[in-house]
Parts: structure tokens; C-alpha cells; sequence
């Protein structure tokens, strides 16, 4: 089975998402297990529930080389982020052929809830650290290609010209 994602410039990628309430429904826990399944099909390295079509600050990633390093995050918040910066070019899975110069910080330290409602805290680098920041832009509405010269400007790519599309239906069904 194909599993559409939700593409720009759909206004819904602009929405903020919506912290997770636990213990988790079974909609919720099966929500991950698609996301992972959708993050994998797609040949990413990160997933934010609003690229499937949910409202909820969820998103899973696998960095790892062999794709066996699969982790979700439940409730993210970024606590710390280091002084270094690089600035790189992104692509995103939601924005086919589009890509935008993005800084990011080299080294962050976020406080998430697991599947199982377990706080954790845990300090990521490099390309772990990018695409979790990658990742959080999503579920406040923002997206890579939103980037100039590494600074966050939504005048780019102004949210007027995003248009609804028929995707969300489906999946709210």
C-alpha cells in the first residue's frame, strides 16, 4: 500500500500542532507505526504526524545507515541548543524537488515523551540534531523551503498561496 503525504503548499503544514494526551489511544499508537512505515517508504530520515495528515506534536526518525535505528517522539521540546551552527541545504519529503538553505545548530538537547509516556532528555549532534529541528519546524507550521540564506522568512513562500487539498478528507475519514 502507497502512503500519500501531505505536500506543499497544502495549508495544513502550516498548522501548529497539538500536544499528545497519554496513555495513548490505539489511533495514536497506530499513527507511529504508519508514520514509520510511511518515513521508510518514502526514503527519509524523519516523519512529522502533519506530513500524514494528523494535528499532533509525533515525529519519528532514523538516522542510522542500515534504517534500524527507528525512534519516535512524543511532546518534543527543544531545551538547549548549542552556539555552533551550519548552514546546509534541505530537502523535504512534504516539498518534492524544493529544497531550502537552512542553519541549524550543531548540537541540541530535547526533552521528549516515548510511546509508553516516558520522559526522556538526551543530547543529539550533527545530523541526529538537524533533522529533529527539521522535524520540530514541522509541528509549528514552518518548512524547510520557508529558509533565506538560513534565516526563517515565511515571505518566501507566503502562506496565502498554500491552497487545501483533498488528502486531509481521507484521512479524517
Amino acid at each position: 500500500m502507497y502512503i500519500e503525504l501531505v505536500k506543499y503548499p497544502d495549508v495544513f503544514l502550516r498548522k501548529v500542532s497539538k500536544d499528545v494526551l497519554f496513555p495513548l489511544d490505539d489511533k495514536t499508537e497506530r499513527l507511529t507505526k504508519f508514520m514509520l512505515k510511511a518515513m521508510y517508504q518514502h526514503h527519509g530520515i524523519g516523519l512529522a504526524a502533519v506530513q500524514v495528515g494528523y494535528n499532533l506534536r509525533i515525529f519519528v526518525m532514523d538516522c542510522s545507515r542500515g534504517g534500524d535505528r527507528a525512534e519516535v517522539f512524543i511532546n518534543p521540546e527543544i531545551l538547549q541548543k548549542s552556539d555552533e551552527t551550519l548552514c546546509d541545504n534541505e530537502g523535504c519529503l512534504s516539498a518534492p524537488g524544493k529544497t531550502g538553505e537552512v542553519r541549524r545548530h550543531l548540537r541540541i538537547i530535547l526533552k521528549y515523551q516515548n510511546q509508553d509516556g516516558k520522559e526522556h532528555k538526551k543530547t543529539f549532534y550533527n545530523l541526529e540534531a538537524r533533522c529533529i529541528q527539521h522535524e520540530m519546524d514541522h509541528l509549528d507550521g514552518k518548512l524547510c523551503i520557508d529558509y533565506e540564506k538560513g534565516n526563517y522568512s515565511r515571505e518566501r513562500h507566503k502562506s496565502q498561496t498554500m491552497v487545501e487539498s483533498d488528502f486531509r478528507i481521507k484521512s479524517d475519514s
